[in-house]
């Protein structure tokens, strides 16, 4: 297989997994580990329609998505319409149509976002509408800017983010867990699948981007990301889960959600499906979770079902042939003429 077209099949499987985790966590969002266990006493294994308890109030069918990869696909066509260059203007516009017009947005977008928009539509300043932004609205639909940035050029990647990070997420926390989660895209799209390696880059591109924001107080991320990293490699898998849970946390805070992430990447061994069903039972923001480990999963092991992919599909009117087709040009790995 010629260069591009593994290059392709991987970012396919990188916007695959984002769905497959975003999907798969969608009807546990906001469940603690207990009522999760309680509703599915043998795990949450396969994709289920939202119930009455959902958080949100909504009533969606099995296999939906939610802002995490309408995000991805948004930031995605946005690159594509602007020839591979990034605007945040653009971007904030774009996304605000969609909150205008999508009918769920105030069903499924996170509160750094819904707030931010709020104050850029009452005249605030992009560079201000998001300094209070430390949610992981950021690092959710950042996997685009992994695509088209090289983890090997951590400025160039850094900045990059930035303008995304720009209107909704505008703090060092927000900043540095997008940062994280872009060089992990751009590291298995380069076809890495070393784990050690993987954490050691996220971990890199956290340090060298401390200062990018503003800075609204937060723990360490690099601290807690070390101590996911310890607790995965000293439980059993099981074990590893209620920690994360009850010491780290998985909640929707990138200092919660961004350690969460690396570990379950670690638990699922690279696999999409194993990190989708591991986030869906974890409790707190488990689409979230599930959407950034299965992403990068995907990158790693981008060979997912045809059936699954097909249903993923069709449940949500996509097509991630076409849009990895369309993204493929503007993508650092990219080699004109292969």
């Amino acid at each position: 297989m010629r260069h591009n077209q593994i290059l392709k099949e991987r970012i396919k499987g990188v916007l695959t997994g984002c769905a497959m985790g975003d999907a798969m966590g969608m009807p546990t969002e906001c469940w603690s580990q207990k009522q999760i266990k309680n509703r599915y006493p043998e795990g949450l294994k396969t994709y289920v329609e939202s119930d009455l308890t959902d958080a949100g109030g909504r009533k969606m069918q099995a296999g939906s998505i939610t802002d995490d990869t309408i995000n991805t696909i948004m930031i995605l066509n946005s690159i594509v319409e602007l020839n591979g260059t990034l605007d945040a203007a653009y971007y904030v516009e774009k996304l605000m149509e969609w909150d205008k017009n999508s009918g769920i947005s105030e069903y499924v977008s996170g509160p750094s976002t819904l707030r931010a928009l709020n104050k850029i539509a009452q005249g605030v300043p992009i560079q201000e509408a998001g300094k209070e932004g430390t949610t992981n609205g950021a690092s959710m639909k950042i996997a685009p800017i992994g695509i088209i940035s090289d983890y090997k050029n951590m400025e160039e990647l850094i900045d990059n983010v930035y303008q995304i990070c720009l209107p909704t997420h505008n703090t060092h926390i927000a900043v540095s867990g997008a940062c994280a989660v872009a060089a992990a895209v751009s590291y298995v799209l380069d076809g890495g699948t070393e784990i050690d390696i993987l954490w050691k880059t996220a971990m890199q591109v956290v340090q060298k981007s401390e200062g990018k924001g503003f800075d609204y107080p937060s723990a360490s991320l690099l601290w807690r990301m070390n101590k996911a990293k310890e607790i995965v490699r000293g439980s059993s898998k099981e074990a590893a889960i209620k920690k994360l849970y009850e010491e780290i946390g998985t909640g929707a805070e990138t200092i919660e959600t961004i350690p969460a992430v690396f570990a379950v990447i670690e638990l699922a061994k690279g696999a999409p499906k194993e990190a989708a069903i591991i986030s869906a039972n974890m409790g707190g923001d488990t689409d979230t979770i599930g959407a950034i480990s299965a992403a990068v999963c995907g990158g790693m092991n981008p060979h997912i079902e045809k059936d699954e992919v097909e249903f993923l599909e069709r449940v949500n009117h996509l097509s991630f042939d076409k849009l990895a087709e369309h993204i493929l040009p503007y993508a650092s790995g990219y080699k004109k003429g292969d």
